[in-house]
């Protein structure tokens, strides 16, 4: 490029309104359709995660929090919550073990501490019976599998991964929108 660099001292900012008035204008307007479309009678963990998810998907450059997606944005803070539970509970229940083990076993100082059990130790379990020792999946992971399906699932139909979101720019035509429609007044 020719010429002279430019010179921050040069920059000449805009009067008026700065980006900081609009971004708390814009923030507000968000704030407010999160709310407006908020169902009545949620239960506080999923109110929680409403406030959380609503005003990442109501803000314009995203575009999601629609009437009609309601339901949707709904289900998927539930799937959420859920996920985080099964999972929950496995951390309390590998806590539980350990401490179990813990107490069971007892320490000599040769040895040390006990070190605690691999993380997928929760999810699993061993029975011994006439086949010898089986190590057997937990019923909740077969729940955890299905809830992740679900919340993928909803992620995906939301637009929130990256993949799907190049599929959903705000103001892209939707598959059945006729394009005739403008010049018959339709």
């Amino acid at each position: 490029m020719r010429g002279a660099k430019p010179k921050l001292s040069n920059v000449i900012p805009f009067k008026g309104s700065g980006p900081a008035a609009g971004e708390r204008e814009r923030r507000a307007k968000t704030l407010r359709l999160v709310r407006k479309l908020r169902p009545r009678g949620l239960p506080p963990a999923v109110l929680k995660e409403w406030n959380r998810v609503g005003p990442l998907l109501a803000d314009p450059t995203v575009d999601r929090l629609k009437p009609h997606f309601v339901d949707i944005v709904l289900e998927y803070c539930r799937a959420t919550i859920r996920l985080r539970d099964i999972r929950t509970y496995f951390a309390d229940l590998q806590e539980t073990r350990r401490l179990q083990k813990q107490f069971e076993t007892p320490r000599h100082s040769a040895i040390g501490e006990i070190e605690c059990e691999h993380p997928l130790a929760a999810e699993m379990y061993e029975v011994k019976g006439r086949n010898g020792s089986q190590l057997k999946a937990h019923p909740h992971v077969a729940q955890l599998n299905e809830t992740w399906r679900q919340w993928r699932s909803l992620m995906m139909e939301l637009g929130l991964s990256p993949a799907s979101e190049r599929n959903m720019m705000p103001g892209q035509g939707g598959l059945f929108d006729d394009p005739a429609s403008e010049f018959y007044g339709s």
